[in-house]
């Protein structure tokens, strides 16, 4: 699968390719570089920062998996209640931290 950026030159900085709720969703790993998240999380804290509305968990989860391809974030599978679930976290810390 390939993600598609577009580029909204009306704007400024990363909402020229994010929209509001993914740029807020990258903003939750920044917050804490070090930690892991699981959709749930960023979604609850996504919906916390919005002005306007709140977005889908489904849309959360889709964004997460792009990031994931696009080697912004890694992802690993944990058990938890009701079956599997993605748990995430920036990719380039896991780097560094590891010597990478």
């Amino acid at each position: 699968m390939t993600v598609k950026l577009e580029i909204d030159t009306s704007q400024q900085g990363l909402r020229m390719v994010l929209r509001e709720y993914e740029e807020e969703a990258l903003k939750v790993f920044w917050d804490d570089p070090q930690k892991e998240y699981t959709s749930r999380l960023v979604w609850d804290r996504v919906n916390q920062r919005l002005r306007l509305g709140s977005i889908s968990r489904a849309s959360i989860i889709n964004f997460l998996e792009d990031m994931v391809e696009m080697g912004v974030l890694s992802k690993r599978e944990a058990t938890g209640k009701g079956g599997y679930r993605g748990v995430y976290r920036l990719k380039w810390v896991s780097q560094v931290l590891k010597g990478s």
